[in-house]
């Protein structure tokens, strides 16, 4: 807690303020006798029911400005109350039994996101086709918004070298990660994968599940995943174990020069984004058969203290010194300066990564995939939507051109399509029948597909897209072309949105009751006979 800054004379101090102002009143009362019980039950009745007055619903007190002021006005206690019992049932789904079984009718209710592999390969007009198999890198960058890593964000580009990469690359503005924090991003963005319960990974075993790494293992390439921390945070580490990955490296693999993030009450979260490159490049040598990594950082994570600071520092300076930011984006920056100091660092870091792998003989076969995992909740959300919206780039020198796409996807739909191109074009042997929530980068969240469920915390399963519609925690949104959205009272949009959602959050808890995904024949059957070809 201390490393991620939660442990602070600030956050104390405002601890002890908050527990004197609940106190005192209580101090006062206690040296005063009310005559009458009938006051006393009074204030303790209307006390009570104003905690649970939904403030926010109503239009007089509607609040404006960013996320953190619309929370700050929620009925903490009608929240709390609603959370936990919504995990509850949750958790215990035989008290709607009877409900589920009028609902469910018509539906696979044993494996309900099992289905025929029908995902269409949309990248492989814009790759050059290659005479051996591409190899495939994802780096998914910590806290990498929207806001901050594209001219168009709220805050301003403060990714100079990614901005530059998208122009280069095929380029999804609109993207959507699955959740609020880390935990969801691998088994979605690499297996498609539902939430379970509070996450997939935390289920005490993992159902047998397809993902890019045990497929690609299957098909004769080298797999690997490398971050400078603990492994063993969120579960990672289970779920490469699970998927057998040749390759593991964590914070127990690096030695010197390699360097760990500066240390805050005594702890560091590990080892700072260079190094993480620097390993990938020293242990993946030059090799005839393909390889598939993926790589996490770990620079931009609250408390944001990065080796060379005083060099960023001035690197942030002059970035505002360009004079392209409005004032209110100014503002912006200037009041998330840590943050931004560490984004630039990354971008550094990034950048220099690509340099050393130009000079790679296997550089120019090789995919690279960008995004972030979700957007900083230390940085002030303009919408609900920002927490979610995190780039999406697809780089090779194998494409052909690049090309800027804008309509809505979201992690869920990257498995798919990277499967289907490596089916149609490298012959490289997929499943026949699937458990992939999205459909791929052609369709993504609109009307044409399914939707994408959105996870805030491993507690909160609130928001869900739809077409042109956001719904987070029962309030409807409009969303235009950027992802800016505008609340809308109660319609039929709102209604369509409830039922798709429902419908997930329906399927996801007959999948977590029986944690079995699809059947053991159609998984081993799977991995006998690919395994089994020359």
């Amino acid at each position: 807690m201390e490393a991620s800054g939660m442990l602070s004379f600030t956050n104390i101090a405002l601890l002890i303020l908050l527990v004197a102002c609940a106190y005192i009143p209580f101090w006062i009362a206690s040296k005063k006798t009310i005559k009458s019980t009938y006051v006393g039950l009074s204030m303790l009745f209307l006390g009570v029911i104003v905690s649970f007055i939904p403030v926010d619903r109503f239009k007089v007190f509607k609040i404006s400005g960013d996320e953190f002021a619309q929370n700050a006005a929620r009925s903490k206690w009608r929240y709390f109350l609603n959370s936990n019992v919504t995990n509850y049932i949750e958790e215990h789904p035989g008290m709607l039994v009877f409900g589920a079984e009028k609902e469910t009718s018509g539906e696979n209710q044993s494996y309900p996101f099992l289905r025929n592999e029908d995902t269409k390969d949309i990248l492989g007009t814009y790759f050059q086709k290659s005479s051996s198999v591409p190899n495939l890198v994802i780096i998914v960058v910590e806290g990498l918004g929207h806001a901050y890593s594209s001219p168009s964000g709220y805050i301003g580009n403060f990714t100079p070298f990614i901005d530059s990469l998208s122009k280069k690359s095929l380029y999804w503005e609109n993207n959507l990660s699955s959740s609020g924090r880390t935990f969801s991003v691998l088994p979605t963005l690499t297996g498609s994968l539902p939430f379970a319960s509070h996450g997939f990974l935390e289920q005490d075993t993992l159902p047998a599940h397809f993902n890019l790494f045990n497929i690609l293992k299957a098909n004769g390439f080298n797999t690997g995943f490398f971050y400078g921390g603990n492994s063993k945070f969120d579960f990672m580490e289970k779920f490469m174990t699970y998927s057998k990955v040749d390759t593991l490296v964590d914070q127990w693999s690096y030695a010197e020069p390699y360097k760990k993030l500066p240390e805050k009450g005594g702890e560091s979260w590990g080892y700072e984004d260079q190094a993480v490159f620097a390993k990938m490049l020293e242990v993946q040598k030059v090799q005839q058969t393909p390889y598939f990594h993926l790589l996490l950082t770990l620079s931009t994570h609250n408390p944001f203290l990065i080796n060379n600071a005083a060099f960023y520092e001035k690197l942030f300076d002059k970035r505002l010194a360009l004079g392209d930011l409005t004032p209110d984006r100014k503002k912006w920056a200037l009041q998330n300066r840590k943050q931004l100091v560490s984004v630039l660092n990354l971008d550094d870091a990034l950048q220099q990564f690509f340099r050393d792998y130009q000079k790679r003989a296997d550089f120019a076969n090789t995919i690279f995939i960008i995004t972030g995992d979700h957007a900083m909740p230390e940085i002030p959300l303009e919408s609900k939507i920002d927490r979610y919206h995190v780039p999406l780039m697809i780089y090779s020198p194998l494409l052909k051109a690049a090309h800027t796409f804008r309509h809505k996807v979201s992690h869920f739909d990257v498995t798919p399509s990277l499967l289907a191109f490596y089916r149609n074009n490298y012959q490289v042997n997929t499943p026949g029948q699937v458990t992939w929530i999205g459909r791929g980068l052609e369709i993504g969240a609109s009307a044409k597909g399914n939707g994408a469920a959105m996870m805030q915390s491993k507690n909160q399963l609130i928001d869900f897209v739809y077409g042109d519609y956001h719904i987070s925690d029962g309030q409807l949104y409009k969303l235009d072309a950027t992802l800016n959205e505008e609340p809308l009272s109660e319609g039929s949009e709102r209604d369509l949105l409830i039922k798709r959602f429902e419908l997930f959050k329906r399927q996801n808890k007959q999948f977590y009751t029986k944690k079995q995904l699809l059947p053991d024949s159609i998984f081993k059957n799977y991995f006998k006979q690919t395994i089994s070809k020359p």
